[in-house]
């Protein structure tokens, strides 16, 4: 989150022209891809609420959304930055990635164990 919001705080004209077409595309969703995970992980593996272990994947999913949120409201008032619907778009997309990729990974597992007991 540090990262990010660190990022968030750089003005517009500080940012250097691209060189890669699609670096800020790959920015957005490699940053908000791993705060997914790791929101995922912290929710998953607490030892405090039984609730956050067992809806893990949509409390983390909504924690993402609102800090993506944040984030674009954020960059409205840094100079030169504007909040773009389309880059939270992108902050979702890449948290839905992830989660599919734990649920797949997840029901992989499940019929590998299945399958090894018979």
């Amino acid at each position: 989150m540090t990262v990010i919001f660190s990022l968030s705080c750089i003005p517009g004209s500080d940012i250097e022209p691209k060189e890669f077409p699609y670096a800020h595309l790959i920015a957005h969703t490699v940053l908000y891809g791993v705060l997914f995970y790791f929101a995922y992980r912290a929710l998953k593996f607490q030892g405090y609420s039984k609730f956050l272990n067992e809806f893990s994947l949509p409390v983390a999913l909504l924690f993402v959304m609102l800090y993506g949120a944040s984030d674009e409201i954020h960059q409205s008032f840094v100079p030169g930055r504007t909040e773009e619907f389309k880059d939270f778009a992108i902050d979702v997309i890449a948290a839905l990635i992830v989660l599919a990729v734990i649920v797949l990974k997840d029901k992989l597992g499940r019929g590998r164990k299945k399958s090894s007991a018979l």
